[in-house]
């Protein structure tokens, strides 16, 4: 597999959620490439409307291949976070890539930014395009934790469960702040949606396996374009997990009765790898854990190559 330009890869970790006009020209070239990317190897792309939302969705529907969606986390849309998995898993899988509500294409009147919601626009907008199989999940930190969801309120539809370094059961919002606190930066809403160059530094000793020097007015721009456009609705979605941890600690999300790989980066700065020794430790039947020697919050990219093979021989 072609290696990313290690720029293009950095700024897929800090890619925003909706496109932005006036961006500087590296910002909007990124955006394009990454279109590209995932129209060379997805082919139908489409929005999708629902009860609540609008949803934007990337897939493939070819005969005999089994259907893996695949959920992002809170630092980009479906086609940039999953960059370096489309080309690889869509070999083997009819990939399903919607891009979560609020982010990219994908828009709600409601305002509802609960987990749940999410899920059940999702699970529509799966059967308006005709797939009534059971279906492969796998999502990325917020998404890994939409995926556990997933299985939590449609478990008969789902096959087999991958969650990434997931914010599931076992996260609190005293290890959020705890993990914020440790780098200098204020709480998990200030390391989600950094706001100064200090946020921003402590962010990326969180999140990113390898450093990169970057200018300050570089920090500034990403900063102004990535992050800014986007805190209220941020907030908003940070806001309602805290306020409902007892809910999504509760859950068992079915983890007892679904086979799930949990895959986490050992030195993860953000959702501690504890989190997945715990849940595999609650559910050792019924779970396989992975974790990635010297990688953080960033395993579908530090890992790339590895993850990829560690899913594929897992779902088949």
């Amino acid at each position: 597999m072609k290696k990313t330009p290690f720029i293009f890869a950095l700024l897929f970790c800090f890619n925003s959620a909706f496109g932005q006009t006036k961006q500087p020209w590296l910002f909007r070239w990124q955006n394009n490439k990454s279109n590209q990317h995932l129209k060379k190897h997805i082919p139908f792309d489409t929005l999708i409307a629902t009860s609540g939302a609008t949803l934007h969705i990337s897939f493939d529907n070819k005969k005999n291949k089994p259907y893996l969606l695949l959920l992002h986390g809170m630092g980009a849309n479906a086609r940039v976070n999953w960059y370096k998995q489309i080309k690889p898993l869509s070999k083997n899988f009819n990939l399903i890539l919607p891009d979560l509500i609020y982010f990219g294409e994908s828009s709600s009147s409601s305002k509802i930014v609960s987990v749940e919601f999410q899920v059940q626009q999702i699970q529509e907008a799966i059967s308006k395009l005709g797939i009534n199989e059971k279906i492969n999940v796998m999502g990325f930190s917020y998404g890994g934790l939409t995926a556990a969801v997933y299985n939590q309120l449609f478990h008969s539809k789902i096959n087999k469960l991958i969650i990434i370094d997931g914010p599931v059961k076992y996260y609190s919002n005293q290890i959020a702040d705890s993990m914020a606190h440790s780098l200098g930066v204020k709480s998990i809403n200030n390391l989600i949606v950094p706001t100064t160059i200090e946020e921003f530094d402590g962010m990326r000793k969180a999140v990113m396996s390898s450093d990169v020097r970057l200018s300050k007015k570089m920090k500034q721009k990403i900063i102004m374009h990535k992050f800014l456009p986007f805190k209220d609705i941020r907030d908003k979605q940070m806001n309602y997990l805290i306020s409902h941890e007892s809910t999504y600690q509760n859950y068992n999300y079915n983890l007892d009765k679904t086979e799930t790989l949990l895959i986490w980066g050992e030195k993860d700065g953000v959702i501690p790898s504890s989190v997945g020794v715990k849940l595999h430790q609650t559910f050792p039947n019924t779970t396989r854990l992975i974790i990635y020697s010297d990688t953080k919050h960033d395993a579908h990219f530090r890992k790339s190559n590895q993850l990829n093979e560690d899913v594929t021989n897992f779902l088949k």
